[in-house]
């Protein structure tokens, strides 16, 4: 401060700064980065004409502790943006606050790294299952700061409803939360769409003699398969397996002429398919099924892989799925 040119600079008058407590004070920032541990900016929600706040709980058991296969279990929201903010291509700040725990007050080092991301969803509010991809419209980065902050500039019509997934990297904890929204025209918060109320969970395995790989391979026949009689009201149902993350795999669904039928090959569109084989884990939404005989296979897209696997289906009845001998 000894030098005139400097405090007239950056506009600072020592002697006048002397008299007066505002809390306001030079650092050099080798002495900032000593003594202070995060650096927060300030903004002003009160720019923002809608806001809405929700608190919740992560228990550490919801969700894989590695969530890079799959975010269905992760917290979820979706954002339902008004056609005001579509046509004015309104803004969108997300603010996710972790809720400090005792141990991190006392100055333990936090390791708990949150993030959130955004994905296009539809009229359905049906829940996001995988991350990335074409969906995705922003991709967060984790942090152990208790503050993770995301702006998304709405594009247009396409940006209708937004799915705000929150991720947290090799989850340990259980975590607290709020989710606070704010955005330059209206809109409104919700959750997805509830599952399916009813659930079988099947704990199966891939042998040598019953892996024959995805349809087109001589084996396909000797893959793990399922007899489903769906009444002729019909049922909703969606489907989740889960395995070794260096499997690809899927499931589908195909409509037969008589129960217990097993499949050498898929000669008409399955009512269920999990799409491309994908590592580790696929999933549907709730699909309407028909009432008829049909037959589930799980398979792998490399015959001869030998592994366990769990498969759940979700549903608006209870279904028996009897296994194919």
């Amino acid at each position: 401060w000894r030098d005139p040119s400097f405090c007239a600079e950056v506009g600072y008058d020592p002697k006048i700064a002397m008299g007066i407590d505002d809390g306001v004070f030079w650092i050099g920032w080798e002495d900032v980065l000593v003594f202070f541990r995060n650096l927060q900016l300030s903004w002003n929600p009160a720019l923002f004409l809608a806001r809405v706040t929700t608190h919740s709980f992560w228990p550490m058991n919801q969700g894989p502790a590695d969530d890079s296969f799959n975010i269905g279990d992760n917290p979820q929201y979706i954002l339902t943006l008004s056609d005001k903010a579509l046509e004015s291509r309104a803004s969108v700040w997300i603010l996710l606050s972790r809720h400090v725990t005792k141990h991190e007050q006392e100055g333990v080092e936090v390791n708990d790294y949150l993030t959130l991301h955004i994905h296009r969803n539809s009229a359905n509010k049906e829940r996001m299952w995988y991350p990335g991809g074409k969906t995705c419209v922003m991709t967060g980065a984790y942090t152990n700061n208790c503050h993770v902050l995301v702006r998304y500039d709405v594009t247009g019509p396409e940006d209708k409803f937004l799915s705000l997934v929150l991720s947290q990297y090799q989850k340990s904890n259980d975590l607290s939360y709020t989710l606070s929204c704010f955005c330059t025209s209206a809109f409104k918060l919700c959750r997805p769409v509830k599952d399916q109320p009813f659930k079988s969970d099947i704990s199966s395995e891939w042998t040598e003699a019953t892996s024959g790989g995805p349809p087109g391979q001589v084996g396909f026949q000797k893959n793990p398969m399922w007899s489903i009689a769906i009444p002729e009201s019909g049922v909703y149902m969606q489907v989740r397996c889960s395995s070794v993350k260096t499997f690809a795999i899927n499931v589908m669904m195909v409509k037969v002429d008589r129960a217990g039928k097993r499949l050498s090959s898929i000669y008409e569109k399955p009512v269920i398919d999990t799409g491309d084989y994908r590592h580790g884990f696929v999933a549907t939404n709730a699909h309407w099924i028909p009432g008829g005989h049909y037959t589930l296979i799980v398979s792998t897209f490399h015959p001869g892989q030998v592994g366990r696997f769990r498969l759940m289906l979700k549903s608006s009845i209870q279904l028996k799925p009897t296994p194919i001998a």
